[in-house]
């Protein structure tokens, strides 16, 4: 009789709905669950597993999952789903070279304007077929000289007034902002707001590091290297630290020795100064003379007396292709300016408040049930934000609905191949079957997205271990991962 109530206790517990599901493996999906659970390295910890099915929301199983925890990157399915649903797949960022004078002979009376919309990939490189920094940065001078202007009587002005004021989480830890996964987010991004820092190493443990300097040059940055020389093969452990919109930062932890050069990257506290002085440096470069470069600060709006004639405008890849890279690469940047741009459509706010009430307020208009959603960015860089794994497959379950979830799916890397998981769940039926994200956040491991089971289902799912024993990083992911091999099994 106990035995019999206990089996119905778990079942209660677990919400299993075992229809068309192989039950067999779902026991030993349960199982595994289980022994994470009740294991050494979760003591302390929580672990929140939801499995639903897409077609018709049903859990399929379900362990803490209105526990809100830390969603790490897995937050940035919600960033790109509400970007695809409401921008759509073709749309694209606009960035325009503008002037608002007059050309007298060879000379612009009036100033350069660089005007962003809030483009996050402008400039980088990872993209075929598109210009880097450098190569926009020039054609931009071409478009100057094709007008014959040889001398500009005015300034340049990086407009980057299109966000707010805002370009950090207030939520964000320090140690975070001034490396490169903790760029800010403005108006007018550059070069994916970040730099290399150029070390070389010491000779032995212990010994000062000495500092190269930066690409792409800024040469109004300063630096105080602090960075000792670590053990061989240690890894990049350094931190950058800086302020938003501040020029100096300190640079702290350690490199490894047994290389000539090493390189680590942070982020450009302010990218839109950046743009107004590559562009003067470049015009100079180019025989072209001009004033000093203004940069408003970003969000303040940009006064002029006369209306903009357009010298060049630049659109961004389509926004399902931004959106691939986001999840693939789990670009913080990415997701933070498209939760931005999503909030001022919105809501016509792009504050990271304004812009999480605005995106909960949608997925929860659309029946998602968004109890213990509570999000400070897109990006989930933020550790007090939180969510529930019970609200993140409602959300994927409800974009299995929209008209852009095949361009969403797709943005979603491929266990076994390709992005931030290509090197997990080789060899298992999980590989190449599984659309995942990753996310990682100090003391949190967590997985995400949408698997096809044995029987023909489309499931979602979303996996959050938070808190697990300090040190044991590897085999929190081993365990995860068996888990998320077992959910292609159902």
């Amino acid at each position: 009789m106990k035995f019999g109530l206990f089996l119905f206790f778990l079942s209660f517990c677990f919400n299993v709905n075992a229809q068309t599901i192989d039950s067999i493996a779902l026991n030993n999906l349960r199982d595994a669950v289980l022994e994470l659970e009740n294991s050494e390295l979760m003591r302390s910890g929580s672990l929140s597993v939801s499995v639903k099915k897409v077609k018709d929301a049903t859990n399929v199983f379900a362990l803490n999952t209105e526990r809100s925890l830390p969603s790490a990157s897995t937050l940035k399915l919600v960033s790109t789903a509400t970007a695809l649903a409401v921008f759509g797949g073709d749309f694209k960022f606009q960035t325009f070279l503008e002037h608002d004078g007059v050309i007298r002979n060879d000379t612009l009376v009036g100033n350069l304007y660089i005007h962003g919309t809030g483009d996050p990939s402008l400039g980088s490189d990872r993209f075929k077929g598109y210009p880097t920094g450098i190569e926009l940065i020039n054609r931009w001078t071409a478009a100057v000289k094709k007008k014959g202007i040889r001398y500009v009587k005015g300034k340049v002005i990086a407009d980057a007034s299109f966000f707010d004021t805002e370009t950090i989480a207030s939520t964000w830890i320090w140690g975070d902002i001034g490396n490169y996964y903790g760029a800010g987010v403005s108006g007018l991004n550059f070069n994916e707001n970040l730099y290399k820092i150029k070390f070389k190493p010491g000779a032995d443990f212990g010994d000062p590091t000495t500092f190269l300097g930066i690409e792409p040059a800024i040469p109004y940055l300063t630096f105080t290297n602090q960075v000792t020389t670590g053990e061989r093969g240690s890894g990049d452990q350094t931190i950058v630290y800086s302020s938003p919109l501040g020029n100096a930062a300190v640079l702290t932890g350690t490199i490894p020795t047994g290389s000539a050069v090493f390189s680590v990257k942070g982020s450009i506290p302010n990218p839109a100064e950046y743009v107004a002085f590559a562009l003067k440096t470049s015009l100079m470069n180019g025989a072209v003379g001009i004033g000093e470069s203004t940069v408003p600060q970003p969000g303040m709006p940009i006064a002029s007396a006369n209306p903009k004639t357009v010298l060049d405008q630049y659109d961004s890849p389509p926004l399902r292709d931004l959106c691939q890279q986001t999840n693939f690469w789990s670009i913080n940047l990415y997701a933070d300016a498209l939760f931005k741009q999503a909030g001022k459509r919105l809501a016509g706010k792009s504050a990271f408040d304004e812009s999480a009430k605005a995106i909960t307020a949608y997925w929860s208009g659309k029946n998602a049930d968004l109890r213990g959603f509570y999000i400070k960015d897109g990006s989930g860089l933020s550790p007090s934000g939180s969510i529930t794994t019970h609200s993140l497959t409602d959300i994927l379950n409800v974009v299995n609905r929209d008209a852009s979830f095949n361009d969403f799916y797709k943005s979603i890397a491929v266990l076994g191949l390709n992005g931030t998981v290509r090197n997990l769940g080789k060899g298992t039926k999980a590989a190449g079957n599984m659309h995942v994200k990753s996310g990682s956040i100090e003391g949190t491991r967590a997985y995400a997205g949408y698997v096809t089971s044995k029987s023909g289902s489309l499931l979602s799912f979303s996996i959050i271990a938070h808190k697990y024993m300090p040190g044991s990083n590897r085999v929190i992911t081993d365990s995860l991962v068996r888990i998320m091999t077992l959910m292609a099994e159902l």
